[in-house]
């Protein structure tokens, strides 16, 4: 490994809650794991090399986002996915995330671990060593696992309907901060599904509470995430108005549960394309898009359809319409343009929805796509609506 890692005493993130625009990054984890192409998986670096993971981590600090999200997973998107490098290899959030932890010094570092699949004693253990690792800038996605094809894999015979998955991950939360309390003492936690007891080790977590994210839009997601998360994380699509509901019912559930509505931040996941002049970045997409494995596609797009509502409202039924839209992103609007008219979509999906945070997907993710930001940014803060982590304490 030839590039050398973080020398200075990487600095805690507080939480901050106030009404300006954060920024996290759909952290590469495969080598295509935004597009379902294999032209693209070409183009970009070697997934398992330790240096393009610093190189990229360190772009992203220096371009001005607040976080990275490693997403994750047990079982591939399927043979043509595989095929073309969408999601395969894929690399493990705990595992990989100290490497950026340890090439950065700010910027945070949220790693996606299951609550059903792992036991809560081995999540308290895993997240207080990242967490003190990081200096205290770790923050966790928890999610219920919920793919067939995992439960398999694991050998879940048990078959919880989706609700009831949120109850499960309400406890593991719940019995995952007792273990972080103990602090040394013994502990008993007695619930529903799991029954705890003993002294753990430490170490124990910097920050009092590392910060929790979700990707739930569900009615139970959403009431999870209004009472016990500190983000929630979907994706912006076309119809800007679906966008804003949702905004809306978060806020309100928040608000209800007795919290600020700014309390959660809101990370509306986007592709983002950015070139030196118009034409370059409508070049670059046209692309990609051109690149496109059709059977991939179709594959990823079955995988939404059939288990998603939401996916299914937003692209209908038509299969290789729908293929086309969720082969790159995920189905994500892709923000097409020079910096600054990259700038003015983020400002008019403000506009419309009251969106003040985003997850940025490259398409392509060698450290200048995400370097491109840099300059979009200064339109955002001159606008009023971004500052730069640095001058708010590089808060969450």
């Amino acid at each position: 490994m030839s590039a050398q890692l973080a020398t200075g005493r990487q600095a805690e993130k507080p939480r901050k809650v106030d009404d300006k625009m954060r920024f996290g990054v759909m952290y590469p984890n495969s080598p295509s794991p935004s597009v379902t192409s294999g032209v693209v998986a070409a183009a970009n670096p070697d997934v398992l090399d330790i240096d393009a993971h610093i190189a990229f981590a360190r772009a992203s600090e220096d371009a001005g986002v607040d976080f990275v999200f490693f997403a994750d997973g047990y079982t591939n998107h399927g043979p043509d996915n595989a095929r073309v490098g969408h999601g395969e290899p894929c690399i493990s959030a705990p595992v990989w995330a100290p490497i950026v932890m340890a090439a950065t010094d700010h910027v945070g570092v949220v790693t996606t671990m299951h609550a059903r699949y792992i036991s809560p004693v081995v999540l308290a253990r895993l997240g207080a060593n990242l967490d003190v690792v990081s200096g205290g800038r770790w923050g966790w996605n928890i999610v219920p696992g919920s793919k067939g094809s995992e439960a398999s894999l694991f050998g879940l015979t048990d078959d919880i309907d989706h609700d009831e998955r949120y109850a499960v991950v309400s406890e593991t939360l719940e019995a995952v901060r007792t273990l972080w309390g103990a602090r040394g003492e013994p502990i008993k936690f007695d619930g529903k599904y799991y029954q705890l007891e003993g002294t753990p080790r430490g170490p124990y977590p910097v920050q009092q509470s590392p910060l929790i994210f979700n990707a739930g839009v569900s009615a139970a997601g959403q009431e999870f995430i209004s009472k016990s998360a500190d983000y929630a994380f979907f994706a912006v699509v076309d119809d800007l108005t679906k966008v804003k509901a949702t905004v809306d019912q978060v806020g309100d559930k928040t608000e209800a549960a007795g919290r600020n509505r700014l309390e959660v931040g809101l990370a509306g996941s986007v592709g983002i394309c950015i070139g030196k002049t118009s034409s370059q970045a409508q070049e670059k997409f046209q692309w990609v898009k051109d690149s496109l494995d059709m059977d991939a596609a179709r594959g990823w797009a079955k995988g939404f359809l059939g288990g998603s509502q939401t996916y299914q409202d937003n692209f209908g039924s038509q299969l290789d319409e729908a293929a086309r839209k969720i082969g790159i992103a995920a189905g994500s609007k892709v923000l097409v343009g020079t910096a600054e008219e990259v700038a003015e979509q983020f400002m008019e999906i403000h506009r419309v929805t009251g969106l003040r945070g985003f997850m940025l997907i490259t398409l392509l993710w060698n450290p200048e796509e995400i370097s491109a930001m840099k300059d979009v940014f200064p339109y955002l803060e001159k606008a009023g609506l971004w500052e730069s982590p640095e001058s708010r304490g590089w808060s969450w």
